[in-house]
């Protein structure tokens, strides 16, 4: 009764079943399974967004895609780009890890074309990682299909008065038993910025002015020369590199000019191997080999009309890795074990100069050698239940400033009870880790140059920094219209220990932020989503929406706060309609991040965001069964970020800085087409 979904589960990040027949005795997996059966059936709770509906609204990466996720935070504002979940969220592609550069984020090199599915899941098993605080996101990119076709996607348009361009064209097809997916995404994107700050001392006015270009090269190939066998080769190779242009004004106290430009490139490999064989009617084994690279350089340079500081970075990480795993359906178990081996190095290199002379040369080389070993079955008890207890242990080696190593053992507990054919219950309670990443390990300091003030401070690493470690629970209670809408509400609760904060403090006159250990800390959460078809009152008419609510404390040092950067609440809502005599389909979306106020951190510095929000809106019109054209615009809202941070200094306030991000319209037309 539970082996379809229980075997499903098991394939859907292993590249087995997409778009396939895997047939076991007794278990069949088609192809027709909708994300919504898979959701309702799956032991452990996940949220499925299809790829095309993560496509409509016009955005240009994997990154700013996720912040349309239900569940994902992405943190704006203080000129940084925003990472899921503030450090916290993994985000896998295809269940691989990625690691990102200060220059290299391989989720902007990801096409929204490219991708087939999100999946997101709050709590973590002891399938994927220990290293789940905050939950997964899982991006499963598309696989070939046995049909040959050839897609293509070409996107212009404009933010302000700068051109937006970008070319997407993919082949699959099938040769005998080879099926093959090959493709690849130009892009030439320019933008122009305005910010401003104002401090005790100064008004700032800033412009920027930038110019992004990657390439991306992708395949995947998938060879089965038995119907027991399959083999699969995944690739990626980017190429990316930008220029950003930046004139600072500041008046008042200080009467300066500041010019800063900084160029960046960065390139990426992703390779890996992999294979399935059924060994029989009920044992499956899965193996992988794989090899990552990520590589980036770049030269900033500032001048204020006195001082020119210069900064040359190189940065270097490389990873390579094995895994292997055995699953077994036996009556009314699902038992997986498998194991993970792993090895990380990252290299550091930054030199800086004032004028002309060498201040810093720092060299950084950071190994890591990773284990794992996991067991996880999945128990159908009667007609209405299903457990999923698992436990994962893991070992890391780190060879930082000295040599460490840190064990770790995760167990995890899932249930899921069908109160009928269209509600579900589920529970679960899992142990997770944060372990630091090596370049919050790294002593390499990244200098702001001129421009460093409270919101732009040197960014340097913690050689000392310890992993983070949670308990978490969650309750879940979900509903499956008949319609193949859903609606669901959702408590979750996390204990803390040894919170990883970053702390910025004031070291020879120049600003500097860490990571730091800030102490034990608490965080609660409400989450609903809804997305439901009004078609019986409006002919093609879908609703959609999700909220998340949330609550933190923090005790550092015996004081009790929040957590930093806790947002109070997070919202999306949106609606579409499709006219079919037409064929044309529109909608909106609006997000809303709530702010958030910190208080008084332990270097005497408090800062809060003010909330803000966007609203987009598309359109789509099938021109004809091969052509499709699409108008998107952008932040309507055109909403500006406001930051505020004060330093205190034996609790007397002496310094506040407040900056403004100013935003604006993106105008983006696209043409695409199937053959």
């Amino acid at each position: 009764m539970f082996y379809r979904p229980f075997i499903f589960l098991a394939c859907s990040f292993s590249l087995v079943c997409a778009e396939e027949i895997l047939q076991l005795d007794k278990i069949s997996v088609e192809e027709t399974y909708s994300v919504i059966e898979e959701r309702k059936d799956a032991s452990i709770a996940k949220r499925i967004i299809k790829g095309e509906e993560l496509t409509q609204y016009g955005d240009m990466n994997a990154l700013e895609m996720l912040k349309r996720t239900p569940g994902v935070t992405i943190s704006d504002g203080k000129g940084k780009k925003g990472a899921p979940g503030k450090g916290y969220t993994k985000v896998l592609i295809d269940g691989e890890e990625i690691s990102a550069t200060k220059r290299g984020n391989p989720l902007e090199q990801i096409s929204p074309e490219m991708i087939e599915r999100l999946e997101v899941m709050t709590n973590g098993s002891a399938e994927y990682t220990a290293e789940s605080m905050g939950g997964i996101v899982n991006i499963v990119l598309k696989k070939p299909s046995s049909d040959t076709k050839t897609t293509a996607k070409l996107t212009a348009g404009a933010y302000r008065d700068e051109p937006l361009a970008s070319v997407f064209a993919q082949h699959e097809g099938k040769v005998g038993k080879l099926s093959y997916l090959i493709n690849t995404t130009l892009s030439d994107n320019s933008e122009k910025n305005t910010a401003s700050s104002q401090t005790g001392t100064y008004v700032e006015d800033s412009d920027s002015e930038g110019r992004f270009r990657s390439l991306s090269l992708n395949t995947k190939l998938i060879y089965a020369p038995t119907s027991k066998d399959k083999y699969m080769f995944d690739g990626a190779l980017n190429r990316s590199d930008y220029r950003r242009d930046t004139l600072e004004k500041r008046l008042g106290g200080v009467n300066e000019t500041i010019d800063q430009s900084d160029d960046g490139d960065a390139l990426m490999l992703w390779s890996k191997l992999s294979g399935t064989h059924n060994l029989s009617g009920t044992e499956l084994i899965e193996w992988k080999l794989k090899y990552h690279e990520n590589d980036s350089e770049g030269i900033t340079r500032t001048y204020n009309g006195i001082t020119r500081r210069k900064q040359n970075d190189e940065g270097s990480f490389r990873a390579v890795g094995a895994e292997g795993s055995y699953s077994k359906a036996l009556d009314a178990h699902f038992i997986k074990t498998g194991a993970v081996l792993k090895r990380l190095r990252q290299s550091d290199d930054v030199v800086n100069t004032v004028n002309g002379a060498v201040t810093t040369d720092d060299h950084q080389r950071l190994r890591e050698y990773k284990g794992a070993w996991y067991i996880q079955d999945e128990i159908g008890i009667g007609e209405k239940m299903v457990l999923t207890p698992g436990i994962r242990f893991e070992r890391s080696l780190r060879q930082v400033e000295q040599n460490s190593a840190i064990d770790y053992a995760a167990p995890s507990l899932h249930a899921l009870v069908k109160l009928s054919e269209n509600d579900n219950l589920r529970a679960s309670i899992a142990k997770t880790v944060k372990l630091p990443r090596l370049n919050e390990l790294s002593a390499s300091l990244d200098s702001s140059l001129n421009q460093n003030d409270l919101n732009h401070p040197d960014v340097a690493g913690n050689p000392h920094l310890k992993e983070e470690s949670a308990l978490s629970y969650e309750l879940r209670y979900e509903h499956f219209f008949n319609d193949k809408g859903i609606m669901s509400l959702s408590g979750f609760y996390r204990d803390i220990s040894d919170k990883i904060e970053k702390l910025t403090t004031l070291e020879g006159g120049r600003y500097v932020q860490r990571p730091y250990n800030a102490g034990e800390g608490k965080l609660w959460s409400l989450e609903l989503e809804l997305k439901k078809s009004l078609d019986s009152y409006v002919s093609g008419l879908g609703v959609f929406g999700n909220a998340t609510f949330q609550n933190s404390s923090l005790v550092s040092n015996g004081v009790k706060r929040t957590i930093k950067g806790t947002n109070d609440y997070l919202y999306n809502i949106g609606i579409d309609h499709t006219l079919k005599p037409y064929r044309l389909t529109y909608g909106a979306a609006y997000r809303y991040v709530s702010g958030y106020d910190d208080p008084t951190d332990e270097s005497g510095v408090a800062e809060s965001q003010k909330g803000y929000g966007t609203l987009d809106l598309y359109a789509t019109k099938r021109l004809s069964p091969t052509y499709k054209l699409g108008l998107n615009v952008k932040n309507i809202t055109q909403e500006s970020i406001k930051t505020t941070t004060k330093r205190y200094s034996s609790g007397v306030l002496s310094e506040i800085q407040i900056d403004h991000e100013n935003s604006e319209p993106q105008v983006l037309l696209s043409l695409e087409g199937r053959w």
